[in-house]
């Protein structure tokens, strides 16, 4: 496999993903606003959030797939 950035995720409470990167930083990115997007309304059932899983490029809960160049889009949308 080429380039890894993502080491770990975790499907927190209140729709906040925790995603661990190879750098040793660590993201808390809130999707509660995202939830109402009709791409990012299947995390909205639990048993679709709670399967996030990764493949050190992108994060996947089923048929949904953030990359890792988007998901730090999103976390600087936050601030």
């Amino acid at each position: 496999m080429g380039r890894r950035y993502l080491t770990a995720v975790a499907p927190l409470p209140d729709h906040i993903l925790q995603v661990d990167f190879v750098s040793g930083a660590r993201l808390l990115l809130d999707m509660k606003p995202y939830l109402d997007k009709i791409r990012f309304l299947p995390l909205n059932d639990p048993a679709v959030w709670n399967s996030a899983v990764t493949n050190g490029i992108f994060v996947r809960f089923g048929n949904v797939e953030i990359s890792h160049d988007e998901l730090l889009a999103m976390a600087e949308r936050e601030h």
